[in-house]
């Protein structure tokens, strides 16, 4: 094979880590919705063909990236009470998540199929069961605490104030008029940001876990 002959790829050196790794930081840099193979053969300095050498489409991409977006393995110390292992497993997923643009889209649109990602559920589960709780029932724990974790995370964008910065608009106030108990709480959602709601959702979470527990 003469040396115009060779795959482009091959003779440039590129190689899957350097696609993903490129890819990662085009993410980060436009959002999930605009990151495309050709944006990403620009910024490589390729044509867009030359990346299919070694990724077969978008869909094998997007998983390249959520399995390197979830490198991190969870650092869980074992010899705490389950309920505290589950947490600690919770906010290093959201601190994951919040590291990378539209991370938690990205992870909620790809299914888990690489080893990084398949080894954090699997980390969940293993906690649920030796809790003692059952093979159905940890399935559908691990993906409700999933669904907290990423809704923590894509819902709750900073909230609008008025322009003292202490409270909901006035326009909202003027909109609850008439619903005296969400006038009620209306600066309670304006104030509370996502790592609060979350945070609570933790708690609300295992307190309800712990009582199935008990009278299981």
């Amino acid at each position: 094979m003469t040396e115009s002959t060779r795959p482009p790829a091959k003779r440039r050196g590129l190689d899957r880590e350097q696609i993903t790794n490129a890819a990662v930081e085009l993410l980060d840099e436009v959002g999930l919705a605009a990151l495309s193979t050709r944006r990403l053969a620009a910024k490589l300095g390729v044509q867009s063909p030359t990346l299919y050498w070694h990724v077969r489409n978008k869909t094998e991409l997007m998983d390249l990236v959520a399995e390197a977006i979830c490198a991190d393995a969870f650092q869980i110390d074992e010899s705490q009470p389950w309920r505290d292992q589950l947490a600690s497993g919770l906010r290093q997923f959201r601190a994951l998540l919040l590291t990378h643009r539209d991370a938690a889209t990205l992870l909620r649109e790809r299914p888990p199929v690489g080893p990084r990602r398949l080894e954090q559920i699997d980390t969940t589960v293993r906690i649920l069961l030796r809790a003692g709780f059952s093979e159905d029932e940890a399935a559908g724990i691990s993906r409700v605490l999933s669904a907290h974790v990423l809704a923590s995370v894509e819902d709750y964008p900073p909230r609008p104030t008025d322009d003292s910065g202490g409270g909901p608009p006035s326009a909202m106030l003027d909109a609850l008029a008439d619903f005296e108990s969400l006038r009620r709480v209306g600066p309670s959602f304006a104030r509370l940001d996502g790592a609060e709601v979350f945070e609570l959702g933790i708690q609300i979470l295992l307190d309800g876990l712990s009582r199935r527990r008990s009278t299981s």
